[in-house]
């Protein structure tokens, strides 16, 4: 019911002549062996090539809800053997077919589909009749026994163009010749005939329409795919030819149709004529989904609304169509729109009621999780699954591979499996720096510390609250509690703390407490760590990481089993996308990865599964117990200061007041007598 041909395949029409076109060539293959006449490969190549892009061309592209009919092609191929076998018996060894022809008898074994006048320059081999066209009409003129055609008038003889013929004997090629017989009667004179006057126009209502000042033949007068898909004005629906969406132009007319739908003032094909993910059209209003488990994904009308689309009714974003992390705001009385935020006072939004209508978007993961249906995205989140057919009935993400850091070991299919891929599961991967002139992240911090109560770590952070350091020395922070944690290890076999279900906790906090909205990264700074906050902008801004995306640092240039792939937990660096994007999907990291494998292991595994990339500070810090390391200027951390005095000392030094540092133990000079 429209024009577009995106992400639609070949008609039957055409179809059918690239079938036939390819049993031309078996035939002669065939034909070449049982006669010992020698095949001139290269001219025949390429007049078979001629032959497909002839046809491709001439072919008209069908609409997107025709490619139900693609198994009637696959039936064809199935009788393309049939007819070769016929064909060693029809004539005499043929170099090739004419533009558009059937192939060596093909034609006669698809032509069991109910058979219609064709079209100009059409076949009308078998149906001897044209349909009604031109100022006199059309004439089916044969040109040899494989193919006829629609046409004005025909000369006998070889036609200008003509690119295809036979071989004689002694391997010449020569061109075909028309015959120029008619078969059966001349058809009707088209509707352009009739044109002068709407009146003499609509006197020929059963075929003729008056539209944009022309007599023009009714769509329904198209009765094949091909003839119908010619038309721009015209739209075949699986049954018949029906005007195109576009030439409504009333909401009722429009929406009388089950292929149109109403969009934006606009009559275009529905959701539901689109029958692949890529063809779905997001600008159209429509997203591929599976609202009902039970049944495939489909293209179907997305309810919520894009970034400057109208959003009063709906009062909900879609994040499929680029409105995730958005929320529908009111402008006035007639219009609101999805955006991040909104400010009345300040900015594109001055003036604005600023009222938000609904909830935020939340940041889709784009996956499925282990043991859950893929079939809608075809991709699975967890490291090691893929996205397999179990049956006719499930798709989904099932583990074929064990990986740690150090090996990667092939698992067996689940008994019952069919096995067929759809598609991959994630990685880790690595997001280049900005391209020069484009946009790039800020490098204003929100930093968090938790620490255990009636611990060691209560004087560290009285330390650093005290200078006004670190967490405290960023742009915002925040101060929670923490309990005490197990010890666990990774994969590696490194020791680490099983401290996963209490930093969970912690970053719940985070979430509540929703300062990290206002800034562009969140940073979790241990409490034994000293994070020097102008560095780290500083290693920041020489990252270039492009803005608006999620993005963690990996933050050592360790082994990668020493430092866990290069994420340690020590300073966790996030961009504010990220941190969003986590919390938004935190329940599928929970129930899939476990407690087990430390916190650091936890969020770098949760990260790489949500799709958020790393870049890597390598110089971000490097574990060291002895504060005499602080005089690393490169370094935007020191890890780990497990005393109040080295934590000290270690602030003193960067600050460029020298102390004596000793097997690791640091002679301060003073004491802290502000600490408790």
């Amino acid at each position: 019911f429209g024009t577009s041909r995106r992400g639609v395949g070949a008609s039957v029409i055409s179809a059918r002549q690239s079938t036939e076109a390819m049993a031309a060539s078996a035939s002669r293959e065939c034909a070449s062996s049982f006669t010992g006449i020698p095949r001139n490969s290269d001219m025949e190549l390429a007049s078979d090539a001629a032959l497909l892009m002839s046809d491709e061309s001439e072919a008209p592209s069908p609409t997107a809800w025709q490619r139900f009919r693609r198994p009637v092609v696959t039936i064809g191929l199935a009788l393309v053997g049939l007819a070769v076998v016929a064909v060693l018996r029809a004539g005499p060894l043929r170099g090739n077919v004419s533009s558009g022809a059937a192939a060596m008898g093909v034609a006669s074994v698809l032509a069991e589909a109910p058979t219609s006048c064709a079209a100009l320059e059409g076949n009308c081999l078998t149906s001897k009749c044209c349909a009604a066209g031109g100022e006199d009409g059309y004439q089916c003129f044969k040109k040899n026994d494989f193919w006829a055609a629609c046409l004005e008038s025909c000369e006998p003889g070889v036609h200008k163009g003509e690119k295809h013929g036979t071989y004689d004997q002694y391997g010449k090629f020569h061109l075909d010749k028309w015959s120029c017989q008619a078969l059966g009667n001349r058809s009707e004179p088209g509707c352009v005939a009739y044109g002068k006057s709407q009146g003499s126009c609509l006197g020929q209502q059963k075929r003729c329409v008056w539209k944009d000042d022309k007599c023009q033949e009714g769509c329904w007068t198209f009765g094949t795919p091909d003839a119908c898909g010619a038309i721009d004005r015209c739209a075949w629906d699986g049954a018949t030819c029906e005007d195109a969406c576009w030439t409504h132009f009333d909401e009722d007319k429009c929406t009388a149709h089950s292929k149109c739908m109403w969009n934006n003032e606009k009559c275009i094909p529905a959701c539901s004529t689109f029958w692949s993910k890529d063809a779905c059209p997001h600008e159209s209003g429509c997203v591929w989904d599976q609202p009902d488990p039970a049944k495939a994904a489909a293209c179907v009308r997305d309810p919520c609304a894009a970034p400057g689309e109208d959003c009063s009714s709906s009062k909900c974003c879609s994040a499929e169509r680029g409105a995730a992390d958005m929320t529908c705001f009111k402008k006035d009385k007639t219009y609101a729109t999805c955006r991040p935020s909104c400010d009345s006072e300040a900015g594109d939004s001055k003036g604005w009621a600023c009222e938000a209508l609904g909830n935020r978007s939340l940041i889709p993961t784009g996956c499925a999780w282990a043991g859950k249906s893929c079939a809608k995205e075809g991709l699975c989140c967890n490291i090691g699954f893929n996205c397999l057919v179990k049956d006719e009935t499930f798709v989904g993400c099932v583990q074929t591979v064990q990986k740690s850091t150090w090996f990667a070991k092939k698992l067996p299919l689940p008994a019952g499996w069919d096995g067929k891929f759809v598609g991959a599961g994630r990685t880790e991967y690595q997001v280049p720096a900005a391209a020069e002139g484009a946009p790039v992240a800020g490098t204003s911090l929100y930093c968090f510390m938790a620490f255990l109560p009636d611990s060691p770590e209560v004087q560290l952070m009285e330390v650093a609250k005290h200078n006004k350091a670190s967490i405290f020395a960023c742009d915002g922070s925040d101060v929670f509690h923490s309990w005490k944690s197990t010890k666990g290890a990774w994969d590696t076999g490194e020791a680490t703390l099983t401290n996963t279900d209490v930093f969970i906790n912690v970053w719940d906090q985070v979430r509540k407490a929703g300062h990290y909205t206002n800034f562009e990264w969140t940073v979790k700074v241990d409490a034994d760590a000293l994070l020097l906050p102008d560095r780290l902008k500083a290693h920041l801004a020489a990252l270039r990481p492009p803005a608006n995306r999620a993005i963690y640092i990996k933050n050592n240039g360790m082994d990668k089993g020493l430092g866990n792939n290069g994420f340690l937990g020590a300073v966790e660096v996030f961009s504010r996308v990220a941190t969003q994007t986590y919390f938004d999907n935190a329940e599928g990291c929970h129930t899939t990865l476990g407690i087990n494998a430390g916190e650091d292991g936890f969020f770098k595994s949760c990260m790489d599964a949500l799709g958020v990339g790393f870049m890597t500070d390598a110089q971000l810090f490097n574990p060291d117990f002895s504060p005499g390391i602080c005089n690393n200027q490169q370094r935007a951390a020191f890890h780990p200061l497990k005393q109040a005095v080295n934590w000290q000392c270690c602030l003193d030094i960067v600050n460029g007041k020298p102390h004596n540092v000793v097997y690791g133990n640091c002679d301060l000079g003073y004491s802290l007598d502000f600490l408790k």
